[in-house]
């Protein structure tokens, strides 16, 4: 008869723990984010990323258009005086 009760108190236990080990492991599983919500958050920063990088490209090509006609300018300019000499 002992025996059977520690039988019965060591499932009973082993029961026990195999529950609270699933618990912990879906708690574990919720703080952590799935593999998409990961992939979601990694495409975003790329996007956000991708967009400050065209802008400043942008902003460069302004530059580099206001320097070709600068410098078209000033070719034509000495080009003029080149003429006139």
């Amino acid at each position: 008869m002992l025996s059977v009760d520690v039988e019965r108190h060591a499932r009973d236990f082993m029961e026990a723990a195999k529950k609270l080990q699933l618990y912990f492991i879906g708690l574990q599983q919720e703080k952590s984010p799935s593999k998409a919500e990961t992939l979601r958050k990694e495409i975003s920063m790329l996007e956000e990323e991708l967009n400050t990088k065209t802008e400043l490209i942008n902003k460069q090509e302004k530059l580099i258009q206001g320097w070709r006609k600068d410098l078209k300018d000033q070719l034509n300019k000495h080009i003029t005086e080149l003429e006139r000499v």
